[in-house]
């Protein structure tokens, strides 16, 4: 997978493993000795990836509180977390969790909403994140028909109206959910434009990496 993002263009990548709080520990000694021991294996395999740390952390009311204890991860130690939803809900309890995180003291981005079925349906809920200081990142795949066509459409009129954050892999496996991002990249440039492309894939990224401000962005309100 490493040598895949490599040769689809990635030169940087925040390892996300998933992170649910009700069922497993998360912030351990053993999971930073795992990325010490993949950073080593790819100096060996002289894979020229640069690799940080974060998680995919699961939604709940205490993330905020678990985040100030240090028991769950940022993007690179970043005022960034990664946040994920279950897929069907209704919006509500997700808009308190994250009212909740931004409470303390950071500022969320939202993992793939355009896949959750409770933003397809309503996606003025966008509107509300948003206007909290919520960020947004879309998954490759959505961009590109693989979950469906109400994903693709939503990611595409988020990019369109100026909602998108980052564009993600959002990496599974060498064989499907590849982090292969060449081909969305070329997508996002005939699509859209270069700047948007560049944005989405490298000047956000960078942003977040870095821990500085995202700019306020200029919206088309759904």
């Amino acid at each position: 997978m490493a040598q895949m993002a490599v040769d689809g263009g990635v030169s940087a990548m925040i390892v996300t493993p998933h992170c649910n709080m009700r069922y497993q520990n998360f912030y351990t000694p053993d999971l930073i000795e795992h990325k010490r021991h993949f950073q080593n294996m790819l100096r060996e395999y002289q894979i020229p990836l640069k690799l940080y740390f974060g998680m995919e952390i699961m939604g709940s009311y205490d993330v905020g509180q678990q985040l100030r204890a240090g028991r769950l991860a940022t993007l690179n130690d970043s005022r960034y977390p990664l946040v994920e939803f279950h897929f069907t809900g209704s919006g509500q309890e997700e808009t308190e969790i994250l009212d909740s995180i931004l409470r303390h003291g950071y500022r969320p981005i939202v993992a793939h909403p355009e896949r959750y079925l409770y933003v397809q349906e309503q996606p003025e809920l966008l509107n509300t994140w948003g206007e909290m200081g919520c960020l947004f990142q879309i998954n490759r795949g959505s961009l590109l028909g693989r979950f469906g066509q109400r994903a693709e459409e939503l990611s595409y009129s988020m990019v369109d109206r100026g909602y998108a954050d980052v564009v993600a892999s959002d990496a599974h496996s060498a064989t499907q959910r590849t982090p292969w991002m060449a081909d969305v990249r070329e997508m996002l440039e005939e699509e859209f434009s270069q700047e948007v492309a560049y944005t989405l894939l490298e000047k956000n990224p960078r942003r977040i990496l870095e821990d500085r401000d995202m700019p306020k962005r200029m919206v088309n309100w759904f």
